[in-house]
């Protein structure tokens, strides 16, 4: 694209306005750059302005986008509502896992602690072993934070 504009650009977008072309006109396209492009770019334009007005379409009333936009906002709003919940929920979850996590070893403690004398420590860990409590306290404790924690969402 140049710079540099021809003192005959105007005679050209009025030609493409009018679709009136003087035969000088034409030849003075063929040889100019400048009117060539103003040619060229003045078609486009013209031939988009004539698409855009064959098409027919009013604008909506405007009470109509606002109507629109406050119920979009409002519906919006519960939402934003239940944020702190939903981070108190997480925040519970997170503390209910520490604490799930923490009752087998304060449980062990408090065992050897009150562990009969006839016991010898390793039965007693051979029987909290086999205890069908020992193995699922994990897996149950992972469930149930995961329940807490995605159903919070629906609430």
């Amino acid at each position: 694209m140049s710079v540099s504009s021809c003192p005959k650009s105007n005679e050209v977008m009025q030609a493409v306005r009018s679709d009136n072309w003087p035969e000088s006109l034409q030849a003075h396209v063929k040889t100019c750059e400048c009117c060539r492009e103003t040619s060229q770019v003045a078609s486009y334009l013209t031939e988009m302005a004539a698409s855009q007005e064959s098409l027919s379409g009013e604008l909506p009333d405007p009470e109509l986008i606002w109507l629109k936009a406050k119920i979009s906002r409002r519906s919006q709003l519960p939402a934003r509502a239940l944020l702190p919940l939903k981070a108190g929920g997480l925040f519970g979850a997170a503390g209910l896992g520490l604490l799930f996590a923490a009752i087998p070893e304060s449980v062990w403690h408090r065992i050897q602690a009150w562990r009969p004398e006839g016991i010898e420590l390793a039965q007693l860990q051979e029987l909290l072993a086999a205890a069908p409590a020992a193995s699922w306290w994990v897996p149950l404790a992972a469930v149930l934070l995961f329940l807490l924690v995605f159903t919070t969402g629906e609430a």
